[in-house]
């Protein structure tokens, strides 16, 4: 089993850019590299007309990594972000991209941001963070290089990618007061077909770790997926330790068309 990449530093360069997305994906096109998007950014003073530096890290470190990949994820999202009202929906796609893309965000979320939404006074604090780094460290997760300052850095980063997702929001004593996020249908049956399309299979999905995001265990998930089976969206046979599922959509494109159509 091949192990897990140690922690990069790339929230340091590019944390939740949720603007930034939505303008990139109407500037790109189906095919167009980073490298092609980073001169259309250029040709057009996009971003806010950003320095060469920004650029870079917005498009490569962020935009790139996370929706420029073997499957081009940015297509579908493209789609979604020309209609309006699916905005809720494509932040808790983005979230999920950007989680993809950087573990320690993933893991972070995942072993201490859904502990804290759970626990009295639902809120989390750079204690927290730190901590979560320092465990990471000592378990090997990191890279040896990484010094004092920059565990700083990456636990601003950190929480200051939660408040982009509005995950969390400072009140006016400065506690950084937990909102967990409820997740949407349309955020469901999207993430559902996408893991079923990337070779997960049907007794495995409930248990995939993208789902623990949003603070999901499998019994909860099975829910879900039934509400979607109620939709039409799909056939699902739950009898215990078997899951079955019969997929009505052939590809993510009528996925997408469903959302789009508000069939969810």
């Amino acid at each position: 089993m091949t192990a897990a990449p140690p922690y990069n530093t790339n929230l340091s360069k590019a944390q939740g850019i949720i603007p930034e997305t939505l303008e990139l994906l109407d500037l790109w096109q189906l095919g167009m590299s980073a490298a092609q998007l980073k001169a259309r950014v250029r040709e057009t003073g996009a971003l806010g007309k950003a320095t060469q530096t920004r650029v870079d890290d917005v498009v490569g470190r962020g935009f790139a990594q996370r929706y420029l990949g073997a499957d081009q994820p940015a297509a579908h999202l493209k789609r979604m972000a020309a209609e309006g009202s699916l905005r809720g929906v494509l932040r808790q796609l983005f979230l999920v991209y950007t989680a993809r893309s950087q573990r320690v965000l993933h893991d972070f979320i995942t072993e201490v941001f859904w502990l804290k939404a759970n626990s009295r006074n639902a809120e989390i604090t750079k204690e927290d963070a730190r901590d979560f780094l320092e465990r990471a460290k000592a378990g090997g997760k990191t890279h040896s290089t990484w010094t004092p300052t920059m565990t700083e850095k990456v636990t601003r980063y950190l929480l200051g990618t939660l408040e982009d997702f509005e995950w969390i929001i400072e009140n006016r004593f400065g506690h950084r007061q937990i909102r967990p996020p409820a997740i949407l249908h349309e955020t469901v049956l999207y993430l559902a077909y996408d893991l079923h399309f990337h070779g997960v299979e049907d007794a495995a999905l409930p248990r995939h770790p993208d789902w623990h995001l949003f603070g999901l265990m499998p019994v909860h998930v099975i829910g879900l997926l039934e509400k979607l089976a109620a939709q039409g969206h799909a056939q699902v046979q739950n009898a215990g330790a078997i899951l079955r599922i019969e997929w009505e959509y052939p590809h993510m494109e009528a996925v997408v068309d469903a959302i789009i159509d508000r069939k969810v």
